[in-house]
């Protein structure tokens, strides 16, 4: 949890980053078998195995479990990223594909926990005291799609009007793994990537083979590296 949803901020760090690990995956298991509103922070604590009375040295409010759940997924993407870029080779629209599919396999983990996520936390995001922690969670999930996004259109390899727009709707994308379970009965996490890599081909992604300048960056760009 973000030092602001800590009662005692300096508890030792890597009691504090076990808890919440803790913490984070007794709420999916817990809202894997009722909503939000169902669930208690006493259930969540006893899942978690720590003493109902104790988490809230670690909560503020039942609220909190929300953004402690983005926040834990977030870490797991910002993680992952270095090695994605490692396997795109300089190539950005290699780059943002792994990054879409690190995002839905994520997303597949904790499917459940998402999609409470997804429906509660516009709800609160707005109160005076997440304004921080939102800002920071987006940030963080967002940060790593811009990045890669400019410099896919500067290497003319990326398509896109706008730059926020075309992050939301990649996000979009990645959430209805989870947020539309219902009418994805049957499909499979892999032919739900691969209609997402279609979208992505068939509109943000420039072949290089018919635009020589692009592919001779990319080129010189791996030299480089």
């Amino acid at each position: 949890m973000a030092a602001q949803a800590l009662k005692n901020p300096t508890q030792d760090g890597e009691l504090i980053k076990a808890r919440r690990h803790q913490i984070f995956l007794a709420a999916c298991r817990v809202l894997a078998r009722k909503s939000f509103h169902e669930a208690s922070v006493k259930e969540i604590a006893l899942e978690a195995g720590i003493a109902a009375g104790s988490i809230y040295v670690y909560l503020r409010t039942k609220d909190d479990i929300l953004f402690l759940i983005a926040e834990s997924m977030v870490a797991e993407f910002t993680e992952l990223r270095p090695a994605i870029r490692v396997r795109a080779q300089n190539d950005p629209r290699r780059e943002l594909m792994g990054l879409l599919r690190a995002v839905v396999e994520i997303i597949d983990r904790y499917r459940e926990a998402f999609a409470v996520l997804h429906h509660e936390v516009r709800y609160i995001v707005d109160r005076p005291e997440y304004t921080q922690v939102a800002a920071r969670v987006a940030e963080q999930y967002g940060g790593p799609f811009a990045e890669v996004l400019r410099r896919g259109k500067r290497l003319g390899v990326l398509r896109f009007h706008d730059l926020r727009a075309a992050i939301y709707a990649l996000q979009t994308l990645c959430s209805g793994w989870a947020t539309g379970s219902r009418s994805l009965g049957g499909i499979s996490k892999e032919a739900y990537l691969r209609e997402i890599e279609s979208i992505l081909e068939g509109r943000l992604f420039i072949r290089a083979a018919s635009h020589n300048r692009a592919a001779a960056l990319l080129s010189g760009r791996a030299q480089r590296s």
